[in-house]
């Protein structure tokens, strides 16, 4: 932590997160980034709960797999609120399929990443309905060990536009994730990776960033109990996103190489200069190396494992930290090898 951020949590010395001056802010996304129980998904809870209360605003609640979706929909969706948040709004909630009901009105529907695709074509979207939207994905992050059987940023693109279509108005999409190990898959959808905690506005994305530094309350809630006794470093307990800055080179790009290609979507393209900088593809007119078949170039599967080795062995520099983390997160998609 740096001593200013340490300096502004304390002043800040608070026992959960508030969600209140964020929304101060004209964006679409609102990003919340920080240590397991600090109070981000609560405070959003509460928020749209104050909505649906005061304006009958329904609201989406996103996971990533449909496993989640299914554990916070059983028994009533006891699970998708907390009990004291349903004592203070006065809740009493039923469930139909992916829809609860609050009182016998529809409140919020739970959906999941991982089945966009069954979505499609089923009426989410009204075009008539004019109250707003409030949408969160909570629980961004896959853990470290958790299979990636799915591309997040894809489906979450995908189930943004069963939900809203081509609204530009009046959305509120809040995304919530403890940190990990390394920055998160859906960073990538925003072009950018938190480095030190702090306030972050990216304008050309409409989203603000809020990358919460660990107040002293929070850190002497933490300290004593089983995960602080058992993995006292681990990133979503101290709240810090580890960063691998040894592999990226801020040297002259002086000759492209080659392309690799991860589809047929430019934005899923990289140039490797100089043999091993690998930076974002910007039209450059050079061979093309192809990672999957059918992507318009003759597909060899020596070449594509030659890509994978030249990672794993740490062969490859990158332009920055947000190239690494998404070429990284294209190998990681592709099929593992027999």
């Amino acid at each position: 932590m740096t001593k200013y951020a340490q300096k502004k949590a304390e002043k800040l010395d608070y026992d959960f997160y508030n969600i209140r001056s964020i929304l101060g802010n004209d964006a679409i996304f609102y990003i919340l980034i920080g240590g397991r129980e600090a109070g981000k998904s609560y405070a959003v809870m509460d928020f749209f709960l104050k909505e649906w209360k005061a304006k009958h605003k329904p609201f989406t609640w996103l996971r990533l797999t449909e496993a989640s979706t299914k554990k916070m929909l059983s028994n009533s969706a006891e699970k998708l609120v907390d009990a004291d948040l349903q004592r203070k709004y006065g809740l009493k909630l039923s469930v139909k399929g992916c829809q609860v009901y609050d009182n016998g009105f529809p409140m919020c529907k739970v959906l999941a990443l991982s089945t966009f695709y069954n979505d499609k074509g089923v009426a989410l979207y009204d075009n008539q309905y004019d109250l707003g939207y409030n949408i969160c994905l909570d629980e961004m992050n896959r853990e470290a060990n958790e299979k990636k059987a799915f591309d997040i940023n894809y489906s979450f693109v995908n189930q943004m536009e069963n939900l809203v279509r081509s609204t530009k108005e009046n959305i509120r999409v809040f995304l919530v994730g403890n940190t990990l190990e390394e920055a998160s898959d859906i960073m990538c959808c925003f072009e950018f990776i938190p480095e030190q905690f702090g306030r972050y506005y990216i304008h050309k994305k409409k989203a603000v960033v809020d990358y919460i530094a660990p107040t002293k309350r929070y850190l002497s809630r933490r300290k004593g109990t089983i995960a602080d006794l058992l993995t006292p470093n681990a990133s979503t307990f101290t709240n810090a996103i580890e960063v691998d800055k040894t592999l990226i080179c801020k040297n002259r790009l002086v000759k492209p190489s080659y392309v690799i290609k991860f589809s047929k979507d430019k934005a899923d393209w990289f140039t490797v200069w100089n043999n091993m900088i690998v930076a974002r593809f910007n039209g450059e007119k050079v061979p093309i190396l192809p990672m999957r078949p059918y992507l318009d170039a003759v597909f060899n599967t020596e070449a594509r494992d030659t890509v994978l080795t030249n990672f794993d062995n740490r062969y490859y520099l990158f332009r920055d930290l947000f190239t690494q983390k998404d070429f990284k997160r294209h190998l990681e998609l592709l099929k593992p090898r027999k």
